[in-house]
């Protein structure tokens, strides 16, 4: 719980900032998920930015060294971590601001980096009859308990809902059930999902009971031998060329004396149809049972089936870096406002049918990265100079589970009952000015009240979050300090664009999604129009201006 006097002076900070007279359009936390109908007038010229110092042009250059195939993908533990890393220093450096972390401008996290044999197979015997998975293409497995061999031996196969255990609100799909020695096979998302049903958990809007991450802590939590995850492509908000392509590669954990959270020895996934065909091979229809388990008083369903697999891992360890710069405060420098985000994506792989082996990751998230650049300088512009401290906070190994911010939560350099405000920036889009921003977990901060201020300046509002059934909340840094208590804001530009309204914005958001998102072609181009994000940016500035 974070200590009362740093929230009543964050509530000074917000009220002293709100103007005498609220923008009347501003929306309300129970605002319809659809994105608001475009405006009839058009909109205004853009309001004089906050900082002059957050330009296009600025910010188009970070962007594209970030996204170079220089970096190689900016995987951890790579070479391009290391070109990453040092590009990032030397433009703090030349910024004027000072190492995060005493005399060092990174934190050296520890990490276990688990690259599984591509050639695994999965050996099933359902009804007596053999069938083998082929990874990659029917599944993915790992594990993260660092050994080298791992062996199943014919593993019952039981079909557990959700994988859920929520006694809060009266729900358990282990009930009854022990799966010591077993392979639990579970849906993506969260109970309610399939039938949108309202009443169960948050309805639409994702909890973390819905995130692949939980679901494999609770099958560990329960003794489960293994996980095996139904890929879903609604339900998971991703296809499964994503689980693919992140998990085909090096996966990477923090050591176990760093997570005391059990581990289920083997987790993975597999596409809908390998779940289907093998539901259909024991006897059982998948379609009926997902609907069944979907509802209050599902109970888990055995299959008449059994797992075999000898999955042998290259184990070693190894260490990545978060990149930490301050600029200390002036009259309060022992308290700290937090800029964030991830450098690192998925670095290269080899064999891609295109030819193209590098995941660039120009909007996961180069732009983050380019954006903290891009306000780091207008901090060190700005007169008078923040009372509070601003600490530039860049983790790495997002992509494998938020470890880096993770392990700084556990081991904060700057002292979290002191960290008044965590601002995270990830996957800016990059589609033009926009009437709306969009806040990630609406209603989760009251960060979200200085924002809509802030936008009402620029002539814009807060929108209703794009997708909250897809979790997004859940899947980026910022959740590690609000777990913990330390009040944090995500944002970023809306859907409803100036040119185009909510159907061009919504079209731009699903072709990234579908045909860009943890793939090669996450590349800078040049033609983006900048101007929007640029604006968003200048509104996040604002936001920690006025808290620091």
């Amino acid at each position: 719980m974070r200590r009362p006097l740093i929230l009543a002076a964050l509530g000074l900070a917000l009220a002293a900032c709100k103007p005498a007279t609220p923008p009347a359009a501003e929306s309300v936390s129970d605002a319809p998920a659809t994105p608001p109908a475009p405006a009839a007038a058009p909109a205004p010229a853009p309001a004089k930015p906050f900082s002059e110092a957050i330009t296009a042009p600025v910010y188009a250059e970070y962007l594209k060294t970030l996204a170079s195939d220089e970096f190689e993908g900016r995987g951890p533990g790579s070479i391009g971590e290391r070109a990453t890393v040092a590009y990032l220093e030397d433009q703090f450096k030349q910024l004027g601001l000072q190492p995060g972390n005493g005399d060092s401008w990174v934190q050296t996290v520890p990490m276990v980096e688990t690259r599984a044999d591509p050639k695994t197979t999965l050996a099933l015997s359902v009804k007596g009859q053999p069938q083998t998975l082929a990874f990659g293409e029917q599944m993915v497995v790992g594990t993260r308990t660092t050994k080298p061999e791992l062996k199943l031996e014919n593993a019952p196969l039981v079909f557990a809902g959700y994988g859920v255990n929520a006694p809060e609100v009266g729900w358990n799909d282990y009930e009854g059930l022990d799966v010591k020695g077993k392979v639990v096979v579970v849906l993506i998302n969260d109970p309610g999902f399939i039938r949108k049903d309202p009443g169960l958990f948050k309805g639409l809007t994702m909890t973390y009971y819905g995130r692949w991450t939980y679901k494999f802590e609770e099958a560990a939590r329960q003794g489960a031998a293994g996980v095996l995850i139904v890929h879903e492509t609604e339900a998971a908000a991703y296809g499964w060329d994503v689980v693919r392509n992140g998990w085909t590669g090096p996966q990477f954990d923090l050591p176990p004396e760093e997570d005391a959270e059990p581990r289920v020895p083997i987790q993975g996934w597999i596409t809908s149809e390998v779940a289907t065909k093998l539901f259909a091979d024991a006897g059982l229809d998948f379609e009926a049972l997902r609907l069944a388990a979907d509802q209050r008083g599902f109970k888990a369903v055995p299959l008449d089936a059994t797992l075999s697999v000898d999955l042998k891992s290259t184990v070693r360890r190894a260490t990545s870096d978060n990149v930490l710069a301050l600029l200390p405060g002036t009259t309060r420098k022992d308290e700290t406002v937090v800029y964030m985000g991830h450098w690192d994506h998925l670095g290269r792989s080899f064999g891609s049918p295109d030819g193209d082996n590098i995941y660039n990751g120009a909007i996961d998230n180069a732009t983050g990265v380019a954006g903290a650049l891009a306000i780091a300088k207008a901090f060190t512009q700005q007169q008078p100079a923040p009372e509070r401290s601003v600490l530039f906070l860049i983790p790495t190994l997002e992509e494998s589970g938020l470890l880096g911010s993770r392990y700084y939560a556990n081991h904060p350099v700057r002292p979290l009952e002191q960290t008044v405000a965590v601002i995270n920036m990830d996957a800016l889009p990059a589609q033009g000015r926009a009437r709306d921003m969009g806040v990630v977990g609406r209603g989760q901060s009251d960060l979200e009240e200085l924002l809509a201020d802030v936008a009402a300046v620029q002539g814009r509002v807060i929108g209703p979050e794009e997708s909250p059934e897809k979790g997004y909340y859940f899947r980026s840094d910022h959740f590690n300090f609000a777990r913990v208590g330390v009040p944090a804001l995500y944002a970023k530009g809306g859907n409803d664009l100036v040119e185009g309204g909510v159907e061009a914005g919504m079209a731009a958001a699903n072709d990234f999604t579908a045909n860009r998102y943890h793939k090669t072609g996450d590349e800078f181009d040049p033609a983006w129009n900048l101007e929007g994000t640029v604006q968003d940016l200048d509104a996040l500035y604002e936001v920690g201006r006025r808290i620091a």
